[in-house]
């Protein structure tokens, strides 16, 4: 069964902005992990705004304001410690903004003068809204991110449950305080009207702008599971509760508003006037908020109707396609199976290719590209196998560093065409001249390196002056003149006599060369 693209405008579970079972557990704060440390400090940094601006409330006296409505008279009051612990619960889940709630109220209930006992039951108030939005947004799968119509009518609804559940507060408050039937009245209708619109006109901006942020840094220290499916019977809880409440709500107004008309004592035409003035806006309050509640129950109604028709008609299509499907299943096996053999019989072509390419690279990285010689990598790689099978054998080993003599004068005087003719007229001798156990390799610039295997100093000395006589009678010929009688100088050093390791071999050589060139060149030198 495939979901509904439409049913996901309004209830997605698996989407990122659906308040799931997963709500975050306390426990992550003992995790070794560098975001509970965040976590926390973001937690801490949130409870200290919240006492503060709860106590900035109450000497503020942002409570209690009149506001007027056209002909609506109502009563509102303010509390911003509200607006974090609703994006705490939603974001985070129950017990983050919950305890947030509780002690910044506790917290008002004491610098108020409440008693001890009472002060502990009252701050459970705006804790008790919050379980109800928390409760309704686990089970029902609903987006809490009023980015839609439906979203955001189902939102306000929540608020509304919300606040009148939390305004329970106000009979704590209003017994503790010894308050009238007006003036209870006044304080219910100011919390909860103020409750739900403070948490719908700011928590609502605030779940469109931060949402996707917070989440996005949750997910990334803590993957979220697959949200479940909720149990029809969570769902039918949550409907009855959601009645409860907004019928607890109407009685509520109108026994309220009954007592305080009851209250009003005389029967001068001021006070009948006073008392239709509170059936009045008593009336008034139930009218808009019934007219809101019923908008959106009858718009939620339809989404929830039109979704279980799309589920139908997608139920229909899936049979139909699974009925297909199983029809072509043999062809399209049959097909992946001859695509298979021929992706295998490719495959093989192409891993020989690679294999060919590897070992060409391979070569590639190992010659001097001008002479084709080996280069200076190759000498570092082959020398030391070589110095140990000699060890093995034990047999002598020669190296022997060859340098042009005149080389920058050749450069200079024919150009670097001729230079380069130079360099491979030698390379072609050494390819002639040397046994199948020697190598060669360019070892810089107009420098040369033998290595010799099993020859000693007579032979590797023997060697050498054979490739300068032929060297020497080599004709090199450029664009427009030719060379001969060219000449170079060499240094010989020999395994084990002058050292047992490449470097100090080089060494030894590297000083033979030296005192060729100091000897005035075309000579040959090796180490004592």
């Amino acid at each position: 069964m495939h979901a509904s693209p439409v049913a996901a405008n309004l209830a997605t579970p698996a989407g990122p902005l659906v308040a799931s079972d997963h709500a975050l557990p306390l426990a992550v704060l003992l995790q070794r992990s560098p975001a509970r440390w965040q976590l926390l400090l973001a937690w801490l940094l949130s409870l200290a705004a919240c006492l503060w601006l709860g106590v900035v409330q109450l000497y503020g006296g942002w409570y209690g304001y009149s506001v007027h409505f056209g002909e609506l008279d109502f009563v509102i009051s303010i509390y911003p410690p509200l607006t974090i612990a609703t994006l705490w619960v939603l974001w985070f889940g129950y017990a983050w903004g919950a305890s947030l709630a509780y002690f910044s109220t506790l917290l008002v209930a004491y610098l108020s003068g409440l008693p001890p006992g009472w002060a502990l039951l009252f701050a459970c108030s705006n804790p008790l809204g919050l379980l109800v939005m928390s409760l309704v947004y686990r089970h029902v799968k609903v987006r809490y991110v009023p980015s839609s119509l439906p979203a955001m009518l189902f939102f306000v609804t929540i608020c509304f449950i919300s606040a009148v559940s939390s305004a329970t507060g106000s009979f704590i408050w209003s017994y503790s305080n010894k308050l009238s039937a007006m003036g209870a009245f006044a304080v219910w209708q100011g919390w909860w009207s103020g409750n739900f619109l403070q948490t719908v006109l700011t928590c609502g901006p605030l779940l469109l702008l931060g949402t996707p942020a917070v989440l996005r840094w949750r997910e990334q220290r803590w993957p979220q599971r697959a949200a479940a499916v909720p149990a029809q019977r969570w769902v039918g809880l949550v409907a009855v509760f959601a009645l409860c409440g907004v019928l607890g709500f109407l009685w509520l107004s109108f026994w309220l508003a009954d007592r305080s008309v009851a209250a009003q004592v005389g029967d001068s035409a001021q006070a009948w006037q006073q008392r239709a003035m509170l059936y009045r806006d008593s009336a008034m309050a139930v009218y808009w908020v019934l007219s809101v509640l019923l908008l959106a129950l009858v718009f939620l109604g339809y989404r929830f109707f039109r979704q279980r028709t799309l589920q139908l008609q997608q139920a229909a299509q899936s049979v139909a396609f699974e009925r297909d499907w199983a029809l072509q299943r043999q062809q399209e096996a049959e097909h992946a199976h001859q695509a298979l053999q021929t992706l295998n019989r490719e495959l093989a072509v192409r891993m020989a290719e690679v294999e060919q390419l590897q070992q060409q690279l391979q070569e590639q990285a190992r010659r001097d590209p001008l002479t084709g010689l080996y280069n200076r990598r190759y000498l570092h790689e082959r020398l030391p196998v070589e110095l140990q099978h000699a060890g093995h054998l034990g047999q002598s080993l020669c190296l022997v560093l060859i340098d042009l003599d005149h080389f920058k004068a050749v450069n200079d005087q024919y150009g670097h065409a001729m230079g380069d003719a130079v360099l491979k007229a030698l390379a072609t001798l050494f390819a002639g001249r040397l046994r199948a156990a020697d190598f060669a390799v360019r070892y810089g610039g107009e420098e040369f390196c033998l290595v010799l295997p099993g020859c000693d100093i007579t032979g590797a000395a023997a060697c050498v002056a054979e490739l300068q006589q032929a060297y020497a009678g080599c004709r090199v010929a450029g664009d427009s003149n030719a060379l001969q009688g060219l000449h170079f100088s060499a240094g010989i050093a020999c395994y084990p006599q002058h050292g047992s390791d490449e470097e100090a071999l080089l060494r030894e050589a590297d000083a033979a060369l030296y005192q060729a060139k100091a000897a005035g060149r075309n000579c040959v030198r090796y180490c004592v």
